[in-house]
């Protein structure tokens, strides 16, 4: 179970932002990364579509096409997908069920989840394996 993750404050700054101004839809990326040690897991890069397949308030999806490249391009570069991140709009930044079974479909080790409240948010990483949030550091 990861329990700390690594990640730039201006790229989850920048994810932040960006949740807001798609607010009141969701917006998504895949996060790259790589596995530092047992408990601690490193993002390298927030991955964006350049358009959603689904884009809702209560739902979100990339395109096959797209999401076939992004595992590509994390080969290439050998890195892994390690988690996603997506916004809750006026919703608590926890796991839903969806998310949850999305995570596990994608074999994903963490899913970060940013609720907006207006121009407030709140980023919690959780683990795919746990209901206990990760720390950011």
């Amino acid at each position: 179970m990861f329990s700390k993750v690594r990640v730039k404050k201006g790229a989850l700054d920048h994810f932040r932002k960006r949740a807001r101004e798609a607010f009141p839809l969701e917006f998504h990326a895949y996060l790259l990364g790589s596995i530092k040690s047992i408990d601690t897991i490193e993002i390298v890069e927030f991955c964006y579509p350049k358009v959603y397949q689904v884009q809702t308030t209560g739902e979100i999806q990339w395109s096959i096409e797209e999401y076939a490249a992004l595992k590509e391009k994390a080969d290439r570069e050998g890195l892994t997908i390690v988690a996603d991140i997506h916004s809750h709009p006026k919703w608590d930044a926890v796991m839903s069920s969806n998310d949850y079974k999305g995570c596990i479909i994608d074999g994903l080790s963490l899913c970060a989840i940013v609720s907006v409240y207006g121009k407030k948010t709140r980023v919690r990483f959780w683990n795919s394996t746990s209901p206990l949030p990760a720390s950011i550091v």
